[in-house]
């Protein structure tokens, strides 16, 4: 207070009217009781602050004991997920060497079906080759005993030109006929042929493409 008495007077002694000097003063007195803090409400802040200091002291140690807790069942649940997957590693390694045999086993297998396979294959081939051997000896005999037939008929053209024409359109005939017949046969036997050498090489393609994907 003394300090606002002593800025009136100044103001005054500067020849600044009484009324503007004691407005300055009352201003400069509600700014200090307004902005500026007592020694009392310094002390209240001080209390405030070691008050919040213990607050925050006891907070950081529970916080301190929180984490270590945290961290020994971090610890905890580390050493069990570690113990879980070397137990993994070795069911997978036990699996992994069970699969193995599997495919080696089903590798063996597949190579005695295809071995099979390839024998039963060269046992059609000579059954084909045999009947084939066969046909081509029945061929024969018929064209011998065409050429012997056609020898009949010559001889017998000098007797009798007209029974010699209707005996030749006759054994043409019997010639077509024959020749009709062994056509078909033919062709029923290649077909035989074809549906067997189709059926086995279906299987061992089959067979070949079952040991692939298992390989």
């Amino acid at each position: 207070m003394n300090a606002l008495y002593s800025l009136y007077d100044a103001l005054v002694s500067i020849d600044v009217p009484a009324d503007k000097a004691r407005a300055v003063v009352d201003a400069m007195e509600r700014d200090m009781t307004a902005l500026l803090a007592t020694k009392s409400d310094i002390a209240m802040l001080r209390q405030d602050l070691d008050g919040s200091r213990v607050a925050a002291k006891s907070d950081i140690a529970m916080l301190r004991q929180d984490l270590e807790s945290s961290r020994a069942a971090s610890k905890s649940d580390i050493e069990m997920l570690r113990r879980d997957l070397e137990g993994s590693r070795a069911a997978s390694k036990s699996d992994i060497e069970m699969l193995r045999q599997d495919l080696e086993g089903s590798r063996a297998a597949a190579k005695s079906d295809i071995e099979m396979l390839r024998q039963d294959l060269e046992g059609s081939r000579a059954a084909a080759k045999s009947d084939i051997a066969m046909l081509r000896q029945d061929l024969e005999g018929s064209r011998a005993a065409a050429k012997s037939d056609i020898a009949m008929v010559l001889q017998q053209m000098d007797g009798s030109r007209a029974a010699a024409k209707s005996d030749f359109a006759l054994l043409r005939q019997d010639l077509e006929s024959t020749r009709s017949l062994f056509s078909k046969e033919l062709e029923l036997l290649r077909s035989s042929i074809l549906v067997r050498l189709g059926s086995m090489m279906v299987v061992s393609l089959g067979i070949l493409f079952a040991a692939l994907k298992l390989t």
